[in-house]
């Protein structure tokens, strides 16, 4: 009865609500080298929420981390994740992580009081429950932060970045605009209904 994600719907928990480690970020840390420690941490909001010592051995990391449930006393953790490969069409290999409550193949786990995919916890994404307006003022949102913006609709559209093609930039542009008539239509909607 209850937990991560029960009761489905608007109220399930979100995969934006939990910490998570995504094999391809640490993969560009450089983690993924055996022998090797590192520290994860998680802030919300410029305050550190939380962090996991990772250390690489052959065929599987291994996470230290401290969790507290409901304000009681912290309790110290030690998790072994496998790494599993799967070879790839062209050549070379694919690296996973095995989640430990399923044995799925994963490229993300999300941390609860253990670290779990998706799927364990039953976690929806945030998209999940936006309108179409919603979701493209999203996109906008966040190809403005990979510009270098802050994500604010109400700033100018950031320039191109040296390294951005054209065609790319473009496109965040033609996204840019049309998440700013997604807002002028919502805007209109809440008008016409009396609530604003």
């Amino acid at each position: 009865m209850g937990g991560w994600g029960s009761g489905a719907g608007r109220g399930a928990t979100k995969t934006s609500e939990l910490k998570r480690i995504d094999l391809a970020c640490l993969r560009q840390l450089g983690i993924l080298q055996v022998g090797r420690h590192s520290k994860l941490v998680w802030s919300r909001g410029g305050e550190r929420v939380g962090d996991v010592d990772i250390e690489m051995r052959e065929g599987a990391l291994i996470f230290d981390y401290r969790v507290r449930e409901h304000g009681g006393e912290w309790e110290a953790i030690t998790e072994f994740v496998r790494l599993v490969s799967t070879v790839q069409n062209l050549g070379g290999e694919r690296v996973w992580f095995e989640c430990p409550g399923c044995r799925r193949r994963r490229r993300v786990l999300y941390g609860g009081r253990l670290f779990r995919c998706r799927r364990c916890y039953a976690l929806t994404y945030p998209s999940q429950y936006e309108d179409a307006n919603d979701r493209i003022m999203t996109r906008a949102q966040n190809a403005r932060i990979r510009l270098g913006g802050d994500g604010g609709m109400d700033e100018p559209f950031p320039r191109k970045p040296k390294w951005m093609r054209w065609r790319t930039y473009r496109r965040h542009e033609t996204l840019d605009e049309c998440a700013t008539a997604a807002f002028v239509a919502k805007f209109l909607n809440f008008e016409r209904r009396g609530m604003i």
